[in-house]
């Protein structure tokens, strides 16, 4: 008897048994290279569907970050849409504190010397009007500025307070505050 080595293709020695003829040897190796292709082609299967389902998970990963993104601008638009409406209300209705906004306004030109012109629309002109103000303090009414705003010519120049200015700079701030 010879000892000759056989290639197996990998099949364990335990598995291995002695066929009777050499048709039945080949029936086998047959169906065991088939039974290896089908394995084969299991494996090969089951990757590409873990590659796509992969795929897919990071593309809904990317999307929900993409919604959590816009969902935080449309909330902050939302604010501001509110806000403003808010604002419009209760400055038709009167429920602001006109000389407050006026004194704050001065205040910040508190720098410039000599008389300033306070402009305000003619109906925050005429709630003022008993009001004392800081000495060289002239108060005149515009059409030209809306109810709630105020602007204060100086010799230095001019400090517009203007409610929709404020909402625009509080909206930049919200935004860049999500950057």
């Amino acid at each position: 008897m010879s000892r000759e080595r056989i290639d197996l293709g990998g099949v364990p020695l335990r598995a291995v048994r002695l066929l009777a003829s050499g048709a039945e040897a080949r029936n086998a190796l047959a169906e065991r290279a088939r039974e290896s292709a089908r394995s084969e082609g299991a494996r090969e299967a089951l990757a590409e569907v873990a590659a796509r389902v992969e795929r897919i998970v990071s593309a809904l990963e990317s999307e929900r970050e993409a919604a959590e993104a816009n969902l935080a601008h449309v909330s902050v638009e939302l604010a501001l849409v509110i806000a403003r409406e808010i604002l419009r209300r209760e400055i038709r209705a009167g429920n602001y504190d006109l000389e407050k906004i006026v004194r704050e306004a001065l205040s910040e030109t508190a720098g410039a010397a000599g008389p300033c012109t306070v402009r305000l629309n003619p109906t925050d002109r005429a709630a003022l009007e008993s009001v004392p103000f800081r000495s060289g303090t002239t108060l005149l009414g515009d059409e030209g500025v809306r109810r709630g705003d105020v602007q204060v010519e100086t010799a230095l120049g001019l400090l517009v307070r203007e409610s929709s200015r404020l909402l625009d700079a509080i909206e930049q701030r919200l935004l860049e505050a999500l950057h």
